[in-house]
């Protein structure tokens, strides 16, 4: 279970989880349950109580390549570089990748960065006549930021797409239980009926719209930073149209300072997507996790989503959803720094710049791996369809759509009406009852002075859940054709997302395959 190269801790921790099973040691707690922890759901929840994390640069390690590889490409092109050192520094940095893929190429700390790594081995293989060449009409500013826009930009297919996998889960749920009436809740206390198939629709909105910022990002800073040098660009003749073809770029920076002196900007953008996407999750985890306590008893989580207690044998406490809402919070800590480190900064680049990298990668490590999670959640969730049912039978749930049947079909002005109805709520509440009672409701109307045609029957049966959720037809509500065409409408989004993931995806293959060919031809 992997993430692509953004997510490359992600994929190592999970199989080091794996490596586990089977060994001696032992929880402090499991035996209450069916099911073993799901493998994503306890390195989510453990955090780096007992793992650590890589560090930053190793995670930049293929994109810096892949620039390097552009850049020795664009300086033979020109002939700023003699072809036969080009093709041995292509050799070279092709030879690195493989040692890297094989988890043999290790980042020396005392070079500072990945750009001094691998710029010293390639030194150490062809000497400094060949492989001190490769820095030529280039800087480490632009290196970093060309790096940086990559993996971003890796982060940000790797967020739509795990964003597309969450949507069509709750949108397969809605479809399944479009018509299992649910309380609607206002303040934590009852409002008004509605279905699941509504609940599940309305974070499916939300997350499309998460997938939209993220494709805004992408739109917004695909643009090829590599050759900008320190900021102020360079008296070479190089090609940075061509450099950008390679990497799978639409275009320059058409300005060589820009994207330099504001290497936080398209950091702090993509954390601000992340973090209202970890907003969202948080809501619907904190509904999930209210939903499924003894005292509202709608749902139940799958055992490979809860955790016991040390000391306590009963429980089954909802902690991935819990550390959900806890990263929602962290990531806001994460881009309040990044807006506080970009907001300081003189032109030109910075040395303060350096920790939006930092901040940045912890973001993605706590925040990439939620919407799969939380797609697991949903998908295993069990629904107690009686519950639910017998929760919109109790708190006036019905009062609103019984005042809306007053004034619609009874004629009674709606203020009059809705203070009758208030008054009906509380005459029932005193004689004990949880909907609105037919003397209640004619006590109220006559002190109201509403002389309207109303009967035990239809006032009972306007307090039907069922018939209210299907009177409701305007877009968006609870009728079934409703809810079936909003179904319908995000299966529509979803089909673009994924046609969008592969144009984009294909964009890169193409811009690889064309610097595998430009390689061949030095």
């Amino acid at each position: 279970m992997c993430f692509g190269f953004a997510g490359t801790f992600i994929c190592l921790g999970l199989r080091k989880s794996a490596s586990h099973k089977g060994s001696s040691m032992k929880r402090l707690w499991g035996k209450r349950f069916e099911k073993e922890p799901a493998a994503l759901a306890e390195i989510f929840t453990s955090g780096r109580d007992v793992r650590g994390t890589p560090s930053a640069d190793e995670r930049l390690i293929p994109y810096d390549l892949w620039g390097s590889r552009a850049h020795v490409v664009m300086l033979a092109e020109k002939g700023i570089l003699p072809r036969k050192e080009a093709r041995a520094l292509i050799k070279g940095l092709k030879e690195i990748e493989k040692s890297w893929r094989k988890g043999n190429f290790k980042l020396d700390p005392t070079k500072e960065d990945v750009h001094s790594n691998v710029e010293d081995w390639l030194i150490k293989k062809y000497g400094i006549e060949v492989g001190g060449r490769l820095h030529t009409a280039r800087s480490r500013n632009d290196q970093i930021a060309l790096d940086m826009r990559l993996f971003l930009r890796d982060c940000a297919l790797d967020f739509i797409s795990e964003l597309a996998s969450l949507v069509k889960v709750l949108n397969e749920n809605a479809q399944k239980q479009r018509d299992i009436i649910v309380p609607g809740y206002t303040h934590h206390q009852p409002a008004q009926v509605t279905t699941f198939g509504q609940v599940w629709l309305s974070f499916a909105e939300a997350f499309l719209r998460d997938t939209q910022r993220f494709r805004d990002w992408y739109t917004r800073f695909n643009y090829n930073p590599l050759g900008s040098m320190t900021g102020y660009s360079t008296s070479f003749p190089i090609d940075r149209n061509l450099t950008s073809r390679l990497l799978g770029f639409d275009g320059p920076c058409q300005n060589s300072l820009d994207p330099i002196q504001n290497r936080w900007e398209p950091e702090a953008e993509m954390a601000f997507a992340a973090v209202t996407m970890m907003n969202h999750l948080s809501i619907l985890a904190q509904t999930l996790i209210l939903f499924s306590t003894g005292e509202f008893g709608i749902m139940r989580l799958d055992d490979a989503y809860c955790s016991g207690s040390s000391m306590m044998p009963q429980k089954r406490n909802p902690d991935p959803l819990e550390v959900t809402k806890a990263k929602a919070a962290v990531a806001q800590g994460f881009l309040s720094g990044l807006l506080s480190i970009g907001k300081g900064l003189f032109f030109g680049y910075n040395r303060d710049t350096q920790w939006t990298k930092y901040l940045m990668m912890d973001l993605i490590d706590e925040c990439l791996p939620a919407p799969r999670l939380m797609s697991e959640i949903v998908a295993s969730l069990q629904i107690n369809q009686s519950e639910a049912a017998a929760l919109c039978q109790r708190g006036f749930i019905a009062a609103p759509d019984l005042l809306e049947r007053i004034v619609q079909e009874w004629g009674g002005p709606f203020r009059k009406a809705k203070v009758a109805v208030e008054k009906a709520v509380k005459y029932s509440e005193a004689a004990g009852a949880d909907r609105v009672s037919f003397p209640s409701l004619q006590r109220a109307l006559n002190e109201e002075g509403l002389n309207l045609k109303v009967n035990e029957r239809s006032v009972r049966a306007a307090q039907e859940p069922k018939d209210i959720v299907r009177r409701r037809k305007a877009i968006g509500g609870t009728s079934p054709q409703g809810v079936q065409k909003n179904i319908l409408s995000v299966s529509h989004q979803i089909q673009l997302v994924s046609r969008y993931l592969a144009q984009k995806k294909d964009q890169q293959s193409v811009a690889k395959r064309r610097l595998v060919r430009e390689e061949q031809n030095l």
